[in-house]
């Protein structure tokens, strides 16, 4: 391997029999995969062959200590190769940390968890018999993490738990700042830990009994962007600088197809059928897929992506981070990059991240006309009361509601409810009320 790094042949001598040789290949051979240019693993090979000899890798493990008193070692010598003067102290630990995790031979530092056992018990119940996705298991780790950090602090066991101290807990969240919806989310997970829990009388029953925040069905509004400012957005990344590239392409997809954040991170190659122009979507949340035309502006959109950017690497997502190693974009940085685009463009936004531009999708739309049935299948919702809320920017259909003859429907109604034999459904009155009430100056 290593004469593909190096041309001197007495260089390739001495880096084949430097101790560690094929343990040192190894490493090497992950980040050739990865897509490391020749020049970062001719670097990285001299890191490894100063780490072979100078740490005392006769023990089982090499602990963190060790690893940064040899970069400090390292970094203090005069006489470093030419090719290496420019990586870091930090370069150095990373790779040597990475290279010893590998071989499984790091000493990690003990992080010590509170209740650790149950919460990796319950997580393991949670993955094997619910089924749930790697993406919920995070968050289930997150929320019930932070519960019994509280907890620990309280100096309290679970057995010892009580209402008020639940209730305690949510007081902290709401101080925090945390909304109604985000603390409506940590109840139903800890409402779960806590039926586990019970399940194992690891703490009193009747601790599951929560009450989370009360969430109005349909209570909110799409909290995207004008269409106006989509196409702004747009614009301003339609460039030719490789990030420019890359970000047009996945805006694009978000914009034209109403695409979850996920859904464009974790496209594959092999997902686009460019001979019969179809697109194929994983929708992870429904665990199907489901395929649409390439729309032929997307479709060149990240064909030149592929073309002029992306790196040559073993990845098969399409899309992939601008510098080494190549990697797939995580969930924060994608939503960093797409507010700070928005913001930078002075976009006014309620949300700003890429389910704003889904959202924004979805209203447009309904602007043009497409019908509420269509817009579901579009955006992969399995029920349409996923979709109903964008009803309530649909202002054609509000304002032919606006002009029914309200008081006539009313007086209809009560003779509907005085009959024997009702012409409308019960309960009609009452909506009827509420809708005359809005038309007749209840929202003057």
């Amino acid at each position: 391997m290593f004469d593909q790094f190096f041309r001197d042949q007495a260089t390739v001598t001495r880096y084949h029999q430097s101790p560690f040789a094929a343990e040192r290949q190894v490493y090497l051979s992950k980040l050739m995969e990865e897509g490391r240019s020749i020049e970062t693993l001719r670097n990285i090979a001299w890191i490894l062959m100063y780490l072979a000899r100078h740490l005392p890798l006769h023990q089982a493990e090499i602990s963190p200590a060790e690893i940064e008193a040899a970069a400090t070692t390292w970094a203090a010598t005069t006489h470093r190769s030419a090719t290496c003067l420019h990586v870091g102290k930090r370069e150095f630990v990373f790779h040597a940390t990475n290279w010893m995790r590998l071989l499984g031979r790091l000493r990690e530092p003990e992080v010590k968890r509170p209740f650790a056992a149950e919460t990796d018990a319950f997580l393991q119940f949670a993955i094997g018999e619910r089924g749930l996705s790697p993406s919920t298991i995070r968050h289930y780790r997150v929320c019930v993490g932070e519960f019994l950090c509280w907890v620990e602090r309280q100096n309290k066991a679970l057995l010892e738990l009580t209402l008020e101290d639940l209730s305690s807990y949510f007081r902290v969240l709401s101080q925090r700042g945390l909304k109604r919806t985000s603390i409506a989310l940590h109840v139903a997970k800890l409402r779960n830990f806590l039926r586990f829990a019970e399940s194992r009388h690891w703490c009193r029953s009747g601790l599951s009994v929560l009450d989370a925040p009360r969430i109005y069905r349909l209570e909110s509004l799409p909290r995207g962007p004008a269409w106006s400012d989509v196409q702004k957005l747009l614009s301003s990344c339609a460039g030719d600088k490789p990030i420019e590239i890359r970000d047009h392409a996945m805006l694009l997809l978000i914009a034209v197809y109403g695409l979850r954040g996920g859904e464009v991170r974790y496209l594959r190659l092999e997902d686009i059928d460019w001979e019969r122009e179809i697109i194929h979507i994983r929708r992870a949340k429904q665990r199907k897929s489901q395929s649409y035309p390439l729309a032929q502006e997307v479709g060149a959109a990240i064909l030149r992506y592929l073309r002029r950017v992306r790196p040559r690497c073993q990845r098969r997502e399409v899309f992939l981070s601008a510098k080494q190693p190549y990697l797939p974009l995580t969930a924060a940085g994608f939503g960093t990059m797409v507010q700070k685009r928005m913001r930078r463009l002075g976009i006014a936004s309620v949300c700003y991240g890429p389910h704003a531009l889904r959202h924004s999708c979805a209203t447009h739309l309904l602007a043009e006309g497409v019908s509420l049935k269509e817009i579901a299948d579009h955006l992969g919702h399995v029920s349409l009361a996923a979709t109903q809320m964008y009803a309530k920017v649909d202002m054609l259909a509000l304002r032919e509601v606006g002009n029914l003859p309200i008081k006539a429907l009313v007086r209809y109604a009560e003779e509907s409810e005085r009959s024997a034999t009702p012409i409308l459904p019960r309960g009609s009155m009452e909506a009827l009320r509420t809708v005359a009430t809005l038309s007749l100056g209840g929202l003057a």
